[in-house]
C-alpha cells in the first residue's frame, strides 16, 4: 500500500468515527446549524477522500497490466 493510500485510509476511518460521534451528539429535534454545518464539513471530506482512494485503487489495477 503506498504511503497516501495509507493517510488516506486513516484520515478516513478517523473521519467515520468523528461522523459517527456527531450523529450520536445530534439531538433529534431543534439541531443546530454548527451541528449541521460540521456535519456537512465531514461529509464532504470523507467524498473528497473516498474519491482519492477510487483513483488510487483504479490506478494500482492499471499498472498491474
Amino acid at each position: 500500500m503506498t504511503e497516501r493510500k495509507k493517510e488516506l485510509t486513516e484520515e478516513l476511518e478517523r473521519i467515520e468515527r468523528e461522523i459517527a460521534d456527531l450523529n450520536e451528539r445530534i439531538p433529534p429535534h431543534s439541531v443546530k446549524p454548527v451541528f449541521i454545518q460540521q456535519l456537512d464539513e465531514l461529509e464532504a471530506r470523507r467524498d473528497e477522500i473516498t474519491g482519492e482512494l477510487e483513483m488510487i485503487n483504479r490506478s494500482d489495477q492499471g499498472s498491474e497490466h
